[in-house]
């Protein structure tokens, strides 16, 4: 599979300008914490938002692997995509360009100044496993190299 065909595959089932919902895991001492969040898709690029002040950040701060599951329904049918990997904090214009391009994600529901909200912290995922099964078909895994991005923002 070559980039622009798991975009188009993306595309298809994620599109752009939705906020898909996912369930993140994140861990501490104590195991997995699994809750649900929006999904921000900009091209191959995953993102997501949450408060600085929450439980998730604390388990962010020591264990910066994450994943997630995100549903694919079509007609009667359901598929998933599973991605697990390292979390890179966004902030400033690569943030503000992320969010614009993907424009699917209103940062102002849930945070009163948006995307300039100093409680808002944003972070890209980087994939180190992904696992794509499409509605009626069998799971299978996508080589994670394909959704480095040379263009990808930058952390802080």
């Amino acid at each position: 599979m070559t980039r622009d065909e798991l975009k188009a595959l993306l595309d298809d089932h994620l599109p752009a300008g939705t906020s898909p919902t996912i369930c993140l895991a994140t861990c501490d001492a104590r195991g997995p914490h699994v809750r649900p969040l929006s999904l921000v898709r900009d091209g191959l690029d995953l993102y997501f938002a949450t408060s600085r002040r929450s439980e998730k950040i604390h388990h962010l701060d020591s264990h910066h692997e994450v994943e997630f599951v995100c549903l694919l329904e079509r007609v009667g049918e359901i598929g998933c995509l599973r991605v697990a990997g390292t979390v890179i904090e966004v902030t400033g214009a690569p943030l503000q360009e992320a969010w614009v391009r993907a424009h699917g994600y209103d940062a102002g529901l849930h945070f009163r100044r948006g995307l300039d909200d100093p409680d808002l912290i944003a972070f890209r995922i980087q994939p180190t496993l992904v696992r794509l099964r499409l509605p009626g078909q069998r799971e299978r895994e996508i080589q994670a190299v394909l959704f480095a991005s040379s263009d990808a923002p930058s952390s802080a």
